[in-house]
């Protein structure tokens, strides 16, 4: 195409706008951008030749980029790159021949050049080591002079090139800090945390959407589920990771010093307080303060905390003097707290202040393949420790912690491995080992029934921990979905 744009300023102009702006949105990095611009440059104003090129600090220029589909000559007008850099503006010089200055250079004349578009190219420069860039564009004697219309069209057609290729250049920025923050959350802030199950990821992007908007945090889940580990990761990610993380487990205080514990008190505020004491509100001032079985709080103590909340002040047992605080709240509870605000054995008002974000934690039952993921992390982590040697659990016992119910989750498993670790007499482990042995069974009166109850016993599992579906179950059991359904048929057990 060598129709030019200063035939038709505005139709001209508007479609090498949309021509460049949708060609060049095609491209995924700045040196395809810059040839993309050269190459339409070149074909809307029908210049002969388009190169960016370069000066460096001590004055010397080359040739960055070319379009490989234009002449070949790599001999250009150093004095129009001087020029433009005297004017500070684009350059246009519609007939050299009548060019008092550019007449006479050897540059011009040796290679017939006739016309000549050029301009600076400064918002790019950091992107070849902050040498200045131009734009070079210029026509041959066969080809019609360059006119004032094609210099307008040629200075918007660079503002527009430079802001396409910096927002390209941004955008991978970006992408890169975005890898790079993904990748440190994964390797520093989710240290310890062992997982692949979507049960566990979909309550671990929760409480990360809880860390952004630091509201308070209510954690439900069953006791050893990991709930002061993902409260930890909160306070991690949240504006305050620089401030005190201060935790307190409600139903390990007894209930004459729990409003001690938490608002502090003054010497001599009872028997025993010989000195003053900070609270643990005072202790997380501007941090992260966790209340683990927080459904254990006394009542008595409820209204008090629940004014601190609402006053963000506190006063010390035995003082009439209130302290100002700013915390943030997490709270964790293995009890129905909804149900004990029904039952009136837990304020209501403080229920809703506590659960403005809910987060249920899956027990680990629920989270498939993460047993044996954490089993294998903890015989790791408890072989180094006591420096034991490199220890693997056998077939069986591999089985029987993918199936075994884990009432006490993720606790229950790391004190079973620790302790076999310890008293590990061979290079495996077995299932006995980890005290997972069937103890006290029903008894069988044949081979046949042995077989029908460990295969209930299996399936019954399996569809638990996959929530009922049967590709996943059949995946846990290690048979295909039609197997598991016509098992499912046999023994008269529920499917999806």
């Amino acid at each position: 195409m060598t129709q030019n744009a200063g035939a038709e300023p505005n139709g001209g102009l508007m479609t090498a706008i949309l021509r460049l702006t949708a060609a060049m949105a095609q491209q995924e990095n700045t040196r395809a951008l810059l040839q993309e611009g050269m190459r339409l440059c070149g074909q809307v104003l029908g210049c002969e030749r388009s190169l960016i090129i370069s000066r460096a600090a001590d004055g010397a220029h080359r040739i960055m980029e070319a379009d490989p589909a234009q002449a070949p000559d790599a001999r250009y007008s150093t004095t129009a790159l001087r020029l433009v850099d005297e004017k500070k503006e684009p350059l246009l010089i519609s007939d050299t021949f009548d060019d008092a200055v550019l007449g006479v250079q050897q540059s011009i004349a040796s290679q017939a050049i006739r016309s000549v578009l050029c301009a600076r190219l400064d918002p790019l420069e950091h992107l070849f080591a902050d040498s200045a860039l131009y734009l070079y564009c210029d026509s041959r004697t066969h080809r019609r002079p360059l006119t004032p219309a094609d210099l307008e069209t040629f200075g918007l057609l660079c503002t527009l090139m430079t802001g396409l290729v910096r927002k390209s250049d941004l955008l991978a920025g970006k992408d890169a800090a975005i890898d790079a923050l993904k990748s440190r959350m994964r390797h520093e802030q989710f240290e310890g945390l062992v997982y692949e199950s979507e049960s566990f990821q979909r309550c671990l992007k929760l409480v990360q959407q809880s860390a952004a908007a630091e509201v308070p945090l209510l954690l439900i889940g069953e006791t050893g589920t990991g709930k002061e580990a993902l409260a930890r990761i909160a306070h991690k990610l949240s504006s305050r990771r620089d401030k005190p993380f201060c935790a307190i487990n409600c139903g390990a205080i007894p209930a004459n010093l729990i409003e001690s514990e938490l608002f502090g008190h003054e010497k001599g505020a009872f028997t025993g307080a010989v000195a003053a004491k900070k609270g643990f509100f005072e202790e997380a001032d501007g941090g992260t303060l966790f209340l683990d079985e927080v459904g254990e709080l006394p009542l008595a103590v409820q209204s008090r905390f629940l004014r601190a909340l609402q006053e963000g002040e506190v006063v010390r047992v035995g003082s009439a003097k209130p302290v100002k605080v700013d915390v943030r709240i997490v709270s964790a509870t293995n009890v129905d707290l909804e149900k004990a605000a029904s039952d009136n054995t837990f304020r209501k008002d403080l229920y809703y202040r506590l659960s403005v974000f809910p987060v249920k934690v899956p027990p680990l039952r629920e989270r498939g393949e993460d047993a044996l993921l954490l089993a294998n992390f903890f015989l790791r982590k408890y072989s180094e420790t006591y420096g034991a040697a490199r220890l693997a659990f056998t077939r069986d016992c591999e089985k029987a912690i993918l199936v075994h119910h884990w009432p006490g989750n993720v606790r229950e498993m790391q004190n079973r491995i620790q302790r076999a670790v310890i008293t590990a007499s061979g290079p495996t482990l077995s299932r006995i080992d980890l005290g997972l042995e069937d103890k006290g069974g029903p008894a069988h009166t044949s081979l046949y029934e042995a077989r029908e109850s460990v295969d209930r016993e299996m399936i019954s599992s399996a569809m638990s921990r996959s929530q009922g579906n049967l590709t996943n179950a059949g995946k846990i059991l290690g048979i295909d979905r039609k197997s598991l359904r016509i098992l499912l048929e046999k023994y008269g057990m529920k499917g999806e």
